[in-house]
């Protein structure tokens, strides 16, 4: 039999149709290398190379069988095992079948068309998301960042952020070269991306979230839906409309050891039926950091920048930025969507120009008579606690420990009841890692399992809709001093 064709020969004969330059998705964005280049790393690095007159790029593609046009033999355990649409070829061989391909221009095409739609198919199966992260303020590079380094087949490949600082210091924390960017656009233009996190300041949310569908990306946008019910309704349909594009929410508390087992809990019927659920949650003021993005707000303080949290137009309320997930748990924990709120909110304390409410007190009111209040306040201690009481029983929650008391029967004085106290311990991942937010992690795993196997996000759209419609609604109830129904936010 002849030698074999080299490296540098399968990208000379195989690209002599198309001056398109490639770059493949482990190349780490460090400039973009030619195409003979680009074949021979995939080639030596046991890889399938694709022709990229259609495609525009080498995709890595693990397994992949039938072997598209060119491909490499990683079973040889040799750099000149070749093969061309699954049969062992010489160099001789190889150079006509090339030469005979770029004659039939046509053909070549109609069969570089095949190899793509068979490569996209067997992507949605068994790729890597290969992820860019838009916002690298603190979520986005404290959080997402090191998730991302333990999500199952998951590579973050690009950063965006307007702040040069900010994006810097993400770099540094991923241990591989990314691809940056100032402008989100040119992320979403970016080929190695299929998937994009959003983590950016609220008012964003809407206009990011459309352009990265549009451009093909699957999306994990950080709540709330929006800043406005015009965002959440344009949200909602992009989402009812996206195909086969993932979009879920940053709604990650749901995921938390204590509200799993407190659910569980509640589900056995150990308290009997839920009546009434108590959610008292306070915390100190927002960051005043001055790595916090600044927003010139004409409605606060004359229009100068300021920190964005500290504007309504920015983030849709304080209930929206901060209270979405506890009332999302409410609703979870019920089942259902409130049939009317009430509400009392304002500023109380911080009287520096903000337009934010920094307390406020939740009251809605379930179709199965189920009552729910939450309270919130931004000058407080630290707490975070949830009381759930039904007819036979309550269980609380303080810290990550759960009490249950059960008095001994209905009716019965609640004073002398017994109570249990139960740790809720992590599941600990796959290979015996712990996330630095696990909650957040089992998002990214789900995700996947969105895009390999169809699944619906369990962070879905309408449950980010949901909540950020309540904390409108509550708004709405404490202007008008009255309870106000479901269906009246248009």
């Amino acid at each position: 039999m002849g030698a074999r064709a080299t490296a540098a020969e399968i990208a000379t004969a195989h690209y002599p149709f198309t001056n398109t330059c490639v770059r493949h998705a482990d190349h780490g964005g460090q400039g973009t290398p030619s195409a003979p280049q680009v074949v021979a790393e995939a080639v030596a690095g046991g890889w399938f190379a694709i022709p990229v007159a259609q495609l525009g790029r080498v995709h890595k593609l693990e397994r992949y069988s039938p072997a598209p046009l060119v491909a490499y033999n990683g079973a040889g355990n040799s750099q000149e095992d070749l093969q061309v649409n699954g049969d062992s070829v010489s160099r001789r061989g190889f150079m006509t079948r090339a030469a005979a391909a770029c004659a039939a221009g046509s053909t070549l095409a109609a069969s570089m068309r095949g190899v793509f739609a068979q490569a996209s198919q067997d992507e949605a199966k068994t790729a890597t998301l290969r992820w860019g992260i838009i916002g690298t303020g603190t979520r986005g590079t404290f959080t997402h960042i090191p998730v991302i380094k333990e999500a199952p087949q998951s590579q973050l490949v690009a950063l965006c952020d307007v702040h040069e600082g900010r994006l810097r210091t993400a770099a540094s924390k991923v241990d591989h070269p990314v691809q940056t960017y100032s402008d989100y656009q040119q992320l979403l233009s970016d080929r190695d991306v299929n998937a994009v996190v959003i983590a950016s300041p609220n008012l964003f949310h809407r206009e990011q979230l459309l352009a990265a569908l549009q451009a093909g990306k699957h999306v994990l946008c950080e709540k709330p839906a929006g800043v406005t019910p015009a965002d959440a309704a344009a949200i909602e349909s992009a989402a009812a409309t996206a195909g086969d594009k993932v979009v879920m929410f940053g709604m990650q508390y749901l995921n938390n050891a204590r509200q799993r087992k407190l659910r569980e809990l509640v589900d056995s019927g150990r308290i009997g039926k839920p009546k009434y659920l108590v959610q008292n949650v306070s915390r100190g003021d927002w960051n005043r950091s001055d790595n916090v993005w600044q927003y010139p707000d004409p409605k606060v303080n004359g229009g100068k920048p300021g920190n964005w949290r500290f504007s309504h137009a920015a983030t849709g309320g304080t209930l929206n930025e901060f209270s979405c997930h506890y009332l999302d748990l409410l609703h979870w924990m019920v089942g259902a969507v409130p049939e009317s709120v009430s509400c009392d909110g304002e500023i109380a304390v911080y009287k520096d120009g903000r337009n934010t409410w920094d307390c406020a007190t939740l009251m809605m009111k379930y179709p199965s008579g189920v009552a729910a209040v939450h309270t919130l306040s931004l000058f407080g201690p630290s707490r975070n606690e949830l009381t759930v009481m039904g007819d036979e029983g309550s269980i609380s929650t303080n810290d990550e420990a759960i009490r249950v008391s059960n008095p001994g029967g209905r009716g019965r004085n609640r004073g002398g009841a017994k109570s249990q106290e139960i740790k809720p311990e992590e599941t600990t991942p796959p290979g015996g890692k712990r996330s630095a937010d696990r909650a957040t992690l089992m998002l990214f795993e789900d995700f996947l399992q969105c895009v390999t196997a169809g699944k619906k996000p369990e962070a879905s759209a309408a449950r980010a809709l949901a909540a950020s419609r309540t904390c409108w609604l509550a708004e709405l109830a404490s202007e008008r001093r009255a309870e106000v129904k479901w269906g009246e936010l248009s």
